[in-house]
């Protein structure tokens, strides 16, 4: 049970560190190019174009953090996996990372989720030999 609480732990915290990160890397970089209204600033962000261009990001953060959150041999993928899925999609309609949410489209934090569980357990598997 410790595993997979430490799996879940680090998936999410890796999933929405770099949910963060990600946004206030778009913040800086619309700073950097003399966008200082935070009007002007937010409906960039909120945009369909941006929220189009979110999602590979968001499905590499995620199958990153399913990956490195269910790459333990001791642990099933899936339940990681699952664990992770639900803490970080929560997160983006709950508390304060609704604010600094580009898009509420779950679509690339499941894909992401289960193709970095999947891909976890394939080299877990190639690796260790069970699973």
């Amino acid at each position: 049970m410790k595993q997979y609480l430490k799996g879940i732990g680090i998936g999410s915290a890796i999933g929405i560190a770099s949910g963060i990160i990600g946004y206030f890397g778009v913040v800086f970089w619309l700073v950097s190019n003399d966008y200082s209204s935070a009007k002007e600033m937010i409906e960039i962000i909120r945009s369909k174009q941006a929220m189009y261009m979110s999602m590979p990001f968001t499905f590499v953060c995620m199958f990153m953090a399913a990956y490195f959150g269910g790459r333990s041999p001791e642990v099933k993928w899936y339940w990681v996996a699952l664990g992770v899925l639900l803490i970080v999609g929560t997160s983006i309609h709950i508390g304060p990372l609704k604010i600094v949410t580009i898009h509420m489209n779950h679509l690339p934090i499941i894909f992401g989720s289960l193709f970095g569980a999947y891909i976890a357990s394939k080299l877990n598997k190639a690796v260790h030999g069970n699973n």
